[in-house]
């Protein structure tokens, strides 16, 4: 039996990184959790014989190489550990994913994708231990709420949309022209005019100054379908699920937008800084992040904005923010009004 509130993960892939990758992200968001590592589907079957009860969870990849895939194995597992919760791991979503997902049937709770984003791989596995400690639900139970998991995850007290938030903020911080270095380092869900901003970046010298907004969003394995400034369908596992939240996809962006303006006007105004050859307000861009693995190609943005741009996490590079925040010729904001406006905006 496992320690008291201690749980064992199992990680089984022949490549040696990936297993580290996926332990050192799981260790980086849970406490009182070991990690067994298996390099191919011999050991871990052997090991599941003589140890049925042991593991609360495996991540099991399919191809080793050679020799039988983890897809192969899985009515062993079963058959030694039949209440063992399994997240299958491949590279091959793209294109088999789905199908690779109901071969499995009920062998399996969850399918990932490699590589997988944090956010994405620690909600499943949250998911999975969570499923495995009540014993009242199904496989078919967990499978069915796993297809959306925009629900609100208690994992070191944030939930799904503050994670992918955090993977965004993360990333973001090591790119060393976008954040400009204290005392104006990036903010995180500030409220401005009553309107909360869930990230504003500021472009480092000696670019022209911007402010950049991210709305991220959560939806994993999903397909968004609609135009930019209508309601937006969201397609998972081919049900579709509406958006009650937020059914206009940009609209919290739009007013992010605005209350961004108005608060660095305002600032200008109050330093008497009325120069009538320059705009009160620098640039804005507004960055809309989903998951690598949303389905986005069916959003229409024939009525966006250029203020807009949409792009999922693995897109999200320096020069991708450079280029599209200074695509279209503008004045260069002088110092003082970049130092008013940066010192006096929070």
């Amino acid at each position: 039996m496992n320690e008291k509130n201690k749980k064992i993960i199992a990680i089984t892939d022949d490549d040696s990184s990936i297993r580290m990758s996926i332990e050192r992200t799981i260790k980086k968001y849970f406490q009182d959790i070991e990690i067994l590592q298996f390099t191919n589907t011999t050991e871990i079957k052997k090991f599941l014989l003589n140890n049925p009860d042991k593991i609360d969870l495996l991540i099991l990849d399919i191809y080793f190489g050679f020799g039988e895939t983890g897809l192969d194995i899985l009515p062993n597992i079963k058959e030694f550990s039949p209440n063992l919760p399994i997240i299958l791991l491949s590279a091959m979503e793209k294109n088999y994913g789905q199908k690779i997902t109901d071969r499995a049937g009920d062998y399996i709770i969850d399918f990932v994708a490699k590589p997988a984003t944090e956010t994405e791989l620690i909600i499943k596995i949250k998911k999975a231990l969570t499923t495995k400690e009540d014993k009242t639900k199904t496989i078919e139970d967990l499978q069915k709420e796993n297809y959306l998991l925009t629900e609100m995850l208690d994992i070191k007290g944030k939930g799904a949309g503050q994670l992918f938030e955090d993977e965004v903020n993360n990333k973001l911080k090591n790119m060393t022209k976008v954040f400009m270095q204290s005392p104006y380092e990036p903010k995180e869900n500030i409220i401005i005019n009553g309107q909360e901003i869930d990230v504003i970046a500021f472009t480092a010298s000696p670019l022209p100054f911007a402010i950049m907004l991210f709305e991220a969003k959560y939806f994993p394995n999903a397909k968004i379908i609609g135009n930019i400034n209508d309601p937006t369908k969201i397609i998972i596992n081919n049900i579709e699920k509406i958006s009650t939240k937020r059914r206009n996809l940009f609209e919290q962006s739009e007013n992010q937008f605005k209350q961004v303006s108005k608060r660095i006007e305002k600032v200008l105004y109050d330093f008497k800084y009325t120069k009538k050859e320059e705009k009160l307000r620098p640039f804005i861009q507004n960055f809309i992040v989903f998951t690598d693995t949303t389905d986005i190609s069916q959003i229409k943005t024939i009525n966006a904005n250029k203020y807009t741009k949409i792009c999922k996490l693995k897109d999200l590079t320096q020069d991708f923010l450079i280029k599209t925040a200074f695509a279209t010729p503008r004045r260069t904001v002088e110092e003082n009004v970049k130092t008013i406006i940066l010192q006096n905006l929070f």
